[in-house]
């Protein structure tokens, strides 16, 4: 196992794709976070604590989830569209341990692309807003949650990549259903009288780790009483459920998928 992860790592870094997907993400985080200080220096009595700044941080995490969700996609599938899967396969004794660490490697970027995301966008914030102490461990929390939110979608993104083998068909079906399909889907069951039907809007992959990112930001800006609601209005889903418990959520949906991908892969001919 230690020497598919070595030679991931190796494959990984010696191709543009980690960097050409974490530039633009990069540079967004940097236009969102500095418009986020710039707010935030607008309000003079709340300034101190960074609200606004921690709220366009979340903002830029979350975008940060489909960049990493992308890269995964294309670092799996790309080996089947070259040709190099079989080579792969040949390294490992066993298919399944060759998607773990391909998910793993994939998982690191993702985190990787959060803390880049996460660094360059808090100074952005500080930078507008010309002044002013964060709430540092508010800071920290939400930038290793979103690390986390990035890394799932990253490692869901690579068992994505096994199961629908053409790149790009996983990489445009995976942008609709995050840029569109969800939001189709949540507006449908938002629309139910059941409220059991409404409260599964928290439980698609997109907006659980939406509700997880928003969730602690959400609370600082509105308080203990109205964070769900903010969090309910951001994510667009009903009855949140904690951060923590969105996590669990993402990464019941990368374990699904991750299934999936491992049943499929063992099957596929490849030669």
């Amino acid at each position: 196992m230690g020497r598919l992860l070595r030679a991931e790592v190796r494959k990984t870094f010696s191709t543009k794709l980690w960097w050409a997907l974490l530039v633009p993400v990069a540079l967004l985080s940097i236009v969102i976070n500095l418009f986020g200080g710039l707010f935030t220096a607008a309000i003079p009595n709340e300034g101190a604590g960074l609200p606004l700044l921690l709220g366009s941080l979340a903002y830029a995490l979350g975008l940060t989830g489909v960049f990493a969700a992308c890269y995964g996609v294309v670092a799996m599938a790309g080996e089947f569209r070259h040709r190099t899967i079989t080579t792969t396969y040949l390294m490992g004794p066993r298919r399944g341990r060759v998607l773990v660490a391909k998910m793993a490697t994939s998982a690191a970027v993702g985190a990787l692309y959060a803390a880049v995301v996460a660094l360059v966008g808090v100074l952005a914030g500080l930078a507008g807003q010309a002044g002013g102490a964060p709430a540092v461990e508010q800071l920290l929390a939400v930038s290793a949650i979103g690390m986390a939110v990035a890394a799932l979608w990253s490692a869901l993104g690579s068992a994505l990549g096994t199961v629908i083998s053409n790149q790009v068909g996983a990489l445009v079906g995976i942008l609709v259903y995050l840029l569109l399909g969800e939001l189709l889907i949540s507006a449908l069951l938002n629309s139910a009288n059941s409220e059991a039907v409404r409260r599964l809007t928290a439980y698609l992959p997109g907006n659980a780790g939406d509700v997880a990112i928003y969730d602690i930001p959400a609370h600082v800006l509105a308080g203990n009483d109205l964070g769900p609601t903010v969090v309910e209005t951001l994510a667009g889903v009903t009855a949140p459920p904690p951060w923590w418990g969105a996590l669990l959520v993402l990464a019941v949906w990368v374990a699904a998928v991750a299934a999936t991908g491992w049943v499929v892969g063992a099957r596929r001919d490849v030669t």
